[in-house]
């Protein structure tokens, strides 16, 4: 992996996104934000009878204060979508990732109810997930890099309302082949910790296996995995717009850093669903971090990501 070249997009790849969330203020005022950009190649919608390129956004916005989850998720024909293979500048829609990452970047995109405008500054050696960014993923591999602590500012429209935001943010990039009927779902989670651990954990679902890690960012720049990690799910939330269950708080556990954290979304419904395709549908949501790292009290902020758990 070569940064920031690999940055940009990569015209071999079936299967590529850029993924942005962040927590927001503004005064008293807190928030969640995704932006996300799919590109899939080879694919053969219903009623198409050859395959071509589509393309997806997946916008959300947490208004703590409001109690209220706004959400899109949009698909597009290649008509609407512009991705730049020679440097860092996605286009989708009305959705935008721009700049030299891994160092400076800006994300924009709108949806009924909300409009993101950000600048991302990086404060953070890149983290390679799974120590070198490769991975087998279900029956073929995916490149993976994170940029885990984007200090960020700008403007977030909710409703009517512009608010003036400070915060900080998370980048994931992947790209790479693999079937999707391979893949049963996975749970993930973005963990920034108050003693600046950023951890990258997943449990991932795939035919025949099930592939559980922890991509452990240090306060000195390393970047460390561990295999032996575990999320106990606790509880359970059932949506009322796909009838999916998804659980509703998660312990991750890591013995070799005598780490126990309890993570709590901070609103049940942040599911992100499709009307017409609900197995595309997902919970994607903005939560807190307690408990130990190293047997002393941490705190800290959580993004978690849950796919599979929707009806077919």
């Amino acid at each position: 992996m070569h940064l920031p070249a690999d940055a940009a997009s990569h015209n071999g790849a079936p299967i590529e996104w850029w993924y942005v969330v962040g927590h927001l203020r503004s005064a008293a005022h807190t928030f969640g934000y995704e932006v996300t950009i799919f590109k899939f190649n080879h694919v053969r919608p219903p009623g198409f009878s050859t395959p071509l390129s589509l393309y997806r956004t997946d916008v959300a916005i947490t208004d703590l204060a409001g109690r209220r989850f706004h959400q899109r998720v949009t698909y597009y024909f290649p008509t609407s979508a512009s991705l730049s293979t020679s440097r860092l500048d996605e286009r989708v829609g009305k959705a935008r990732l721009s700049g030299s990452s891994p160092r400076t970047m800006s994300v924009a995109a709108s949806l009924p109810g909300g409009a993101i405008q950000l600048s991302l500054d990086s404060l953070r050696p890149t983290m390679y997930v799974g120590g070198r960014g490769y991975l087998s993923f279900g029956t073929g591999y995916t490149y993976y890099y994170s940029l885990t602590d984007l200090r960020t500012t700008g403007s977030l429209t909710v409703g009517k309302k512009a608010y003036r935001v400070t915060g900080v943010s998370w980048l994931d990039h992947q790209w790479g082949n693999w079937s999707w009927t391979s893949v049963r779902g996975w749970t993930w989670m973005a963990l920034q910790l108050s003693n600046g651990v950023q951890l990258s954990v997943f449990d991932v679902r795939a035919a025949g296996q099930r592939v559980r890690a922890a991509s452990i960012l240090t306060p000195g720049g390393t970047t460390l995995t561990d295999r032996r990690m575990t999320i106990a799910a606790s509880g359970a939330w059932r949506s009322p717009h796909t009838r999916g269950v998804y659980p509703a708080r998660w312990t991750v556990r890591i013995p070799t850093q005598r780490a126990v954290l309890n993570v709590t979304p901070a609103l049940p419904d942040q599911e992100l669903y499709v009307p017409n395709e609900p197995r595309g549908s997902y919970w994607e949501g903005t939560g807190t971090v307690s408990g130990t790292w190293q047997g002393r009290r941490v705190s800290g902020l959580s993004y978690t990501e849950l796919t599979g758990f929707a009806p077919a």
